[in-house]
């Protein structure tokens, strides 16, 4: 089984549950982009800022930034690279021109998306960003790394801090208005907490490697009506995928869980860990907008889970929390229908007529589909452009499970239980 970044070309030519923290709160408004109140995964916040968690101290300020800066810097933005383009244009001199420019184009991308993806993890593991005005923002942003770490010790675990709190995580990847990938977004100025943290003596381990995927991990593809069918020791999944011309070529990923956050799946048993959905980029009927596809996969049993979206060479990882399903063997499951183009992406899991008809190919194979019962907490080892959580459990669930008495640590994950607040949306 390849990691997902591998298997974005693929498609491109064919088409550890986290112990979390329960916090019941109003959602408050994100940086500002672009006159909007919305939450951008691909940059990070504007502005002289530092993150923030009641209680904590810097020796917990600095062990959660220096995690998250770990997980950042593994994470990689694609090479736009068009020296190619150039050299037709141009000849060797263009190419090499381009070339030098295009290379010092795509550092700076690297460097903002290591800014956004730091952001992201410290937002999803319950820190707050905090945003100081100009006066006291320059004057912080002056003092060397000593000065800035020390004059932090009062910012960092402060219950009501100085500034404007301006993110958290507010399982923003499930809203529709929710930037989740493209390009890296400008970086306006540093993190503060990043410049104050003290130089590392050590480097930070490397992801893990694991050995070549075989043949027989390969992602399946989608059944043909005609041949749905379950086989000894699979399961069907079944997903449906809705949206309009502009989601057209955007594609989930479905991980299956392994006995590690590190480790596949197919280390193991030698079979697929993976299978994705793309909306079409073409309409059924000419000049009509919307896009639609259901497709059936014959996959191992197991735990499976909503691990990613893309959007070309660009991959949004939920891999510091998603959310799955158990598939076993010998069943028909229905992922859900999740419309890219909604307010939200949490899947529609209404069992639709066409799934349930006598004539259906799974009630033709002798199955009938059951609904999945999503939960969320798999984590896995971050790869792809940048890093985040999205939580699908339904609200409901999480309105009882904020009614339970809750014991937490300190340094647990939070998982918000959203209370709404006022519309900002256009």
């Amino acid at each position: 089984m390849k990691p997902i970044a591998a298997v974005v070309g693929l498609l491109a030519m064919v088409a550890e549950p986290a112990h979390a923290q329960l916090v019941t709160r109003t959602a408050v408004g994100p940086a500002i982009e672009g006159g909007q109140n919305r939450i951008n995964l691909t940059r990070s916040s504007a502005g002289y800022t530092y993150f923030n968690r009641a209680g904590a101290d810097l020796a917990q300020h600095d062990a959660a930034l220096n995690g998250c800066l770990a997980e950042a810097s593994r994470m990689t933005q694609p090479d736009d690279n068009s020296a190619a383009a150039a050299g037709a244009a141009g000849g060797l001199l263009g190419m090499l021109v381009v070339g030098v420019i295009q290379g010092a184009m795509n550092g700076m991308h690297e460097r903002r998306g290591v800014a956004a993806n730091v952001e992201n993890c410290m937002v999803v593991n319950g820190w707050r960003v905090v945003r100081l005005d100009e006066t006291d923002g320059k004057a912080l942003d002056a003092l060397e790394q000593a000065e800035l770490h020390a004059a932090l010790a009062d910012h960092v675990g402060a219950d009501q801090p100085k500034g404007e709190i301006v993110r958290i995580y507010d399982n923003d990847a499930v809203r529709g208005e929710t930037v989740l990938i493209g390009k890296s977004g400008d970086l306006d100025k540093a993190s503060l907490s990043l410049q104050a943290l003290p130089p590392q003596s050590a480097t930070p381990p490397a992801a893990r490697k694991g050995p070549q995927a075989p043949r027989t991990a390969r992602p399946p593809r989608a059944l043909k009506p005609e041949d749905v069918a379950v086989a000894s020791g699979d399961a069907l999944v079944t997903v449906r995928l809705t949206g309009m011309a502009e989601q057209g070529g955007r594609t989930l990923f479905f991980t299956r869980q392994g006995p590690a956050p590190d480790i596949q799946p197919w280390e193991q048993d030698g079979r697929p860990a993976l299978f994705a959905v793309a909306l079409p980029t073409r309409g059924a009927v000419r000049g009509d907008r919307t896009r639609a596809v259901t497709q059936t996969f014959s996959v191992p049993p197991g735990r499976w889970r909503l691990s990613a979206v893309n959007v070309g060479q660009y991959i949004t990882h939920f891999c510091l929390g998603a959310s799955g399903f158990e598939a076993r063997d010998g069943e028909a499951v229905y992922a859900g229908a999740f419309d890219l183009s909604g307010e939200q992406l949490r899947p529609d899991m209404t069992l639709r007529d066409d799934l349930l008809a006598p004539t259906s190919p799974a009630a033709t194979a002798g199955l009938r589909h059951r609904a999945a019962e999503w939960s969320y907490g798999d984590k896995e080892q971050c790869q792809g452009a940048y890093l985040y959580a999205l939580d699908l459990t339904p609200p409901s669930e999480k309105v009882a499970e904020a009614a339970a008495p809750q014991v937490t640590g300190a340094d647990d994950p939070v998982v918000v239980v959203e209370t709404p607040a006022p519309s900002t949306h256009q």
